[in-house]
């Protein structure tokens, strides 16, 4: 696999090449962050996934690179936190409905723009995702479709056609260190009756014994 290979190449040539702290933007969001169950897409060597796992957050992640899960394990040993990190592509990778509270994708772009109404499909109502990467004023070469998995720069407000519905807490397309970024937090809309029913968590209700909310939510969907 081209991408894996190159991905890979990257990781073995610079280790942490960016260091083993977190990225100063998910610092600076992380109280404004949906806690609970949460998604690293892209997540490299683990750095902002371990940080978050030390917080508190139930953190998955992936990435293409065998090399950097397996660095970002590692990384979780050393800082002695739990965390369930996998090598997958965003293409296979399955996204449960309203799984998760947040998502985060720091130096990562979807390939396809149907894969943003994915993501958000697999956040939990009032769930947040946050993004950090390159703005396409950094872009050194011309990529062609056959080299999108090197493709992480995004276009003036294309974060936002993306996330069309959602409701955006921040936005902003800056220069930090001399570098043209994008960054970005937005959440998924709640729903008044599906939240005063607690049932935004559609991934796990089926686990959870029959309870005076589910009744009272099946009342009220028969009376509409």
């Amino acid at each position: 696999m081209i991408a894996q290979s190159y991905w890979d190449n990257f990781y073995s040539e610079q280790p942490f090449k960016s260091g083993k702290g977190p990225l100063q933007f998910l610092v600076e969001m992380t109280p404004r962050l949906q806690k609970g169950k949460t998604l690293d897409v892209g997540m490299g060597e683990g750095a902002n996934a371990v940080f978050l796992a030390q917080k508190g957050f139930q953190v998955k992640g992936f990435d293409i690179s065998p090399v950097a899960i397996e660095r970002a394990n590692k990384l979780a040993k050393e800082t002695g936190v739990s965390a369930e990190f996998k090598s997958a592509d965003l293409d296979l990778y399955l996204l449960g409905l309203m799984e998760f509270d947040t998502i985060i994708m720091t130096y990562f772009k979807p390939t396809l723009p149907r894969y943003y109404s994915e993501l958000v499909r697999s956040l939990k109502q009032g769930g947040t995702i946050l993004i950090h990467s390159y703005s396409t004023e950094e872009q050194k070469e011309v990529l062609g479709h056959e080299d999108a998995y090197k493709n992480f720069y995004y276009r003036s407000n294309e974060i936002i056609q993306n996330l069309k519905g959602m409701r955006f807490l921040y936005y902003n397309e800056t220069t930090i260190d001399n570098k043209h970024v994008v960054q970005c937090l937005a959440q998924k809309p709640l729903d008044k009756d599906v939240a005063k029913y607690n049932l935004f968590d559609m991934g796990t209700v089926q686990e959870k014994p029959r309870n005076t909310h589910l009744d009272l939510a099946e009342s009220l969907f028969k009376k509409k």
